[in-house]
């Protein structure tokens, strides 16, 4: 996991007053946190949609780890689930590993969306974060969400045993195959 966060996201144009003070410094709109949640995300060309884990987070984008990606400069709608919240995106990939993850830059969020983001962002700073009010969780969608919760957990799980070299990316591929029917 540290590896990636070695990466870079996005590589930003030279900045018109000079070069930066460090060659390796990010210029990003906003602070990036370690963050963990459910993510799916769906490509509006394709329609193709996969599921992965939020691993990081900022007010402009985040990084969804998952197996398979979509292609640099795709345009997507990602959705994000953590502690009965949910946020929904449409995002640009800006960056792309195949069986690590990809980067995304959102492009639109809508109010209520952005509301819980300030709010994820303000708890992962340390900042008070804003009242918001609680959603009712009705029963069948807290079983919809346990499930979705166990394929997030084998997702990762698979994601570990590849990473560890203990199956190929190919046996990888078939058991999520097998999860996600």
């Amino acid at each position: 996991m540290a590896e990636r966060y070695e990466m870079p996201v996005v590589f930003p144009a030279p900045s018109p007053k000079g070069p930066p003070t460090c060659s390796n410094s990010e210029r990003r709109a906003g602070a990036r946190f370690p963050f963990t949640a459910a993510a799916s995300v769906y490509e509006l060309r394709s329609q193709t949609r996969v599921a992965g884990r939020c691993s990081d987070l900022s007010t402009g984008g985040c990084y969804v780890d998952t197996l398979s990606t979509f292609p640099v400069g795709s345009a997507v709608r990602i959705r994000i689930e953590r502690d009965s919240r949910e946020f929904e995106a449409e995002a640009t990939v800006t960056y792309a590993r195949v069986s690590m993850g990809m980067g995304l830059a959102f492009t639109e969020i809508k109010d209520e969306s952005r509301s819980v983001l300030r709010a994820w962002i303000a708890d992962l700073s340390g900042e008070e974060p804003p009242k918001l009010e609680a959603v009712p969780v009705e029963p069948e969608a807290a079983a919809l969400g346990a499930i979705e919760n166990l394929r997030q957990a084998m997702n990762e799980f698979v994601n570990l045993m590849v990473r560890k070299k203990i199956i190929t990316e190919n046996e990888a591929a078939g058991l999520l195959r097998q999860m996600f029917r």
